[in-house]
């Protein structure tokens, strides 16, 4: 069984969706606010804790997570732990508060968690840093985050490998949103466009950008991997260096809208959209995950029908 923790966000739905869609397990889907089944789904469970409650983690954990949890089928669960304060405004602007749930309210959770195989923590690109003349970081390099918010994700890092457990790093990630009533940046875009609306979007700052269908998808193809053919820290990213200008153009292709209502600036005069510093591009390799996935290119798809990603000669 799948444990996904934050399973009402953007990233946690389309988890739960590639759960069902390409394996045979049920989730237990976990949020401070859970949202109704899917459905039609018999498969998908909701359980409510908030992780910066150390009453309510303590008591979740003893639910489902200890020694003694008795769960169908043997073994431990396989988990993600998605909870988190995120956006690098609103951790600045809320330092103790962005630690206690990033970092302490993690730590607790690790603590207390027994009866669990698998447990990936999916961090972000943020803490790189700066990407100079296009360099690729790999999962080996020094770590170097611009902000608090890349800090935090550093340290949670620690944790988890401390632990034992994984880390997967993923960039900017885009697409529709599936969860009811709250939209995501791609939602704003084309409604945006749709309406006949500019938007202006940075045509300077590069992402080895990824939707979150594929992401999902691919960090489900990893958890499914036998643990000794997966790294500890792994990169899912996209092939290409992409602005996001330049996804906003795609966008406007794919919904026939036309291409001058998406509006390029630069992310070195911003200075009303983003109150904290940012690296301007952060890039990463993905050679690692293209070997333990036997995959032969990762591309965005921001079209509403998915191709599967493409696999290297000889694989399946």
């Amino acid at each position: 069984m799948y444990v996904i923790i934050g399973a009402s966000g953007y990233l946690g739905t389309y988890l739960i969706k590639n759960i069902l869609e390409h394996t045979d397990e049920d989730v237990l889907a976990v949020a401070r606010h859970p949202l109704p089944e899917a459905a039609g789904s018999g498969r998908v469970a909701w359980a409510a804790c908030d992780m910066a409650d150390p009453v309510s983690t303590e008591a979740f954990c003893e639910r489902y997570l200890t020694g003694t949890t008795k769960k169908s089928g043997g073994g431990g669960y396989k988990l993600v732990y998605l909870a988190a304060y995120h956006h690098p405004d609103l951790v600045e602007k809320n330092p103790r508060i962005a630690w206690d749930i990033n970092v302490t309210a993690l730590s607790r959770f690790l603590n207390l968690a027994e009866n669990v195989d698998r447990l990936f923590y999916p961090s972000s690109d943020s803490v790189y840093g700066e990407s100079i003349d296009g360099y690729l970081f790999k999962e080996s390099d020094r770590l170097a985050p611009v902000n608090r918010y890349g800090v935090h994700k550093s340290c949670a890092e620690r944790l988890v490998t401390a632990y034992g457990y994984n880390v997967v790093r993923f960039p900017f990630l885009i697409g529709p949103s599936l969860v009811p009533g709250r939209n995501h940046f791609y939602d704003t875009i084309v409604k945006t466009i749709m309406d006949g609306r500019t938007i202006d979007m940075f045509c300077d700052s590069y992402r080895s950008a990824l939707d979150f269908d594929t992401a999902a998808k691919l960090l489900i193809d990893t958890m499914e991997k036998p643990a000794a053919e997966v790294p500890q820290i792994m990169n899912i990213c996209g092939d290409e260096a992409l602005s996001k200008y330049e996804i906003g153009l795609e966008l406007a292709d794919i919904v026939g809208a036309p291409r001058e209502l998406i509006r390029p600036v630069s992310i070195r005069d911003d200075s009303d959209i983003f109150t904290v510093k940012r690296a301007s591009s952060t890039l990463m390799d993905n050679t690692l995950m293209k070997r333990v996935l036997g995959l032969d290119e990762v591309r965005i798809d921001l079209r509403a029908e998915k191709k599967e990603p493409t696999t290297a000669p000889g694989q399946a």
